[in-house]
């Protein structure tokens, strides 16, 4: 029984130090990315990244476009995937909020099946009317929608999609009624806006062009301070409505990835993120780099769940 159990003990000892050799080795093969957008903007900043941190790893990182349901379906594949650091994901609050939140039968647990490694930028929202309506201000603004409860409209990119979500907690903190008009995509509701269908709408930072070409009204900006890109656009808790609000993208990693592994990879996306050449990419889109990793990013996106969870109990939107 001796001679046994030194057996047994021998061969988890080689076990062992084989799973701490390759730890300690990570990565030695190319790492896999998964990327739950079609080829397009997004991809190209995963990209951006991923080819930044795999030279600082010493191995390329491959992408994967794994598109479909909203993202849920390359973000599923992220959460099944092997435990060992050789595939991570790019994710959204999309994938990993509204999606769980808004969507019946999620296959994962955005809390429980993911580890977080980088939120890597993140992107604010405007505020925008059209010159013609008169609107001059977001107090007046929501002055008028106080006056006529239901009668302004405002417009999203459709049903449960980050701009819809944005506004809808705008509204709420404001405490106004708005009838919701949804688009197939920002350019519809753009062109509807400035052609005065709906009085109000959220549009990306790449809307400041149409801003300067007259078509836009910009009211607010939706980020915790000024953009410098339109520092001249106040932001919405200047004018006294408690609302911040905006999209993101990031990496993880499916739950249970070791933390040797994981803290590389972390290190290697954190330092990407600081390269001038994404530090440029990033802010002429729009976007604010960001540095928000591992806890501080589970945490981040615990609130968010919860904070639409609490807000999904009005408005009842089901995702198909």
């Amino acid at each position: 029984m001796t001679h046994i159990a030194k057996s047994i003990a021998t061969m988890f000892a080689c076990l062992w130090a084989g799973i701490a050799g390759a730890q300690a080795n990570f990565p030695d093969k190319p790492i896999t990315v998964i990327v739950p957008f079609p080829p397009g903007i997004v991809d190209g900043y995963a990209r951006l990244v991923a080819n930044k941190a795999g030279a600082i790893l010493g191995q390329p990182m491959v992408i994967r476009n794994q598109a479909g349901a909203g993202q849920r379906i390359g973000t599923d594949a992220l959460a099944k995937s092997p435990k060992d650091g050789y595939t991570i994901g790019v994710i959204t609050n999309a994938g990993v909020v509204s999606g769980p939140v808004l969507a019946p039968n999620v296959p994962y647990d955005p809390v429980k099946d993911l580890g977080y490694l980088t939120m890597i930028f993140e992107s604010h929202y405007l505020i925008n009317t059209q010159p013609a309506s008169g609107i001059k201000s977001l107090q007046q603004l929501v002055q008028q929608a106080k006056a006529a409860p239901g009668r302004l409209k405002f417009g999203s990119t459709g049903m449960g999609t980050g701009f819809h979500l944005a506004t809808e907690q705008f509204v709420h903190s404001a405490g106004v009624q708005m009838l919701h008009v949804p688009y197939r995509g920002e350019s519809p509701l753009l062109t509807d806006l400035i052609g005065g269908q709906v009085e109000m709408a959220f549009s990306s930072m790449a809307s400041r062009a149409l801003a300067e070409q007259g078509k836009l009204a910009p009211l607010a900006y939706t980020g915790e301070k000024r953009s410098a890109l339109l520092p001249n656009v106040p932001t919405v808790k200047e004018l006294g409505i408690p609302h911040v609000s905006s999209g993101w993208l990031g990496f993880a990693v499916p739950a249970g990835v070791p933390a040797t592994v994981r803290d590389k990879l972390i290190a290697a996306l954190t330092a990407a993120v600081k390269d001038p050449e994404v530090v440029t990419n990033f802010t002429t889109g729009g976007g604010e780099p960001r540095n928000l990793s591992g806890d501080a990013f589970a945490s981040r996106v615990k609130r968010e769940l919860d904070d639409l969870r609490e807000l999904n109990k009005q408005l009842k939107i089901t995702l198909e």
